[in-house]
C-alpha cells in the first residue's frame, strides 16, 4: 500500500508524501485491528489528489465502535493512531455506509 501510494503520487513533496503514508498506514492498521474485513477478507485503500490537498480513504467491513482520538499514553505501544492522524491531517472523519461497511479518511494539505 505504501509503495502503491508513493508511486501513484510522485509529484508530492517529501513532507506531504511522508504525512500521507503515515496517515494511510495508521488508518489501515486500525481497520485490520478493530474492524471486520470487507467481503474477500480485505480492506480497500483509495486516494484523491485535489488542488490543495490529498485525501486517503480506507474502507473496511465496519466496526461496533467509531474511530476516535484517545488520550495518549506515551508508555503504551497502542492507542496513538488516530491522535497521529489528527495531528498530521487538516481534517479526518469516518462514516458508516449503507451496507454496514465503514469509510475512514484523512485529508493532508499539499504545501
Amino acid at each position: 500500500m505504501r509503495r502503491w501510494l508513493r508511486e501513484a503520487l510522485p509529484d508530492l513533496s517529501e513532507e506531504v508524501r511522508d504525512d500521507l503514508l503515515v496517515c494511510a498506514t495508521e488508518l489501515v492498521s486500525n481497520a485490520v485491528r478493530h474492524a471486520r474485513p470487507l467481503p474477500g477478507g480485505e480492506v480497500c485503500v483509495a486516494y484523491a489528489l485535489g488542488p490543495s490537498d490529498v485525501e486517503v480513504r480506507v474502507f473496511d467491513g465496519g466496526s461496533r465502535t467509531h474511530p476516535h482520538v484517545c488520550a495518549v499514553n506515551l508508555d503504551s505501544a497502542h492507542g496513538r493512531g488516530m491522535f497521529i492522524v489528527s495531528k498530521l491531517s487538516a481534517d479526518w472523519g469516518a462514516r458508516t455506509l449503507g451496507d454496514g461497511s465503514q469509510e475512514v479518511w484523512a485529508r493532508i494539505p499539499v504545501r
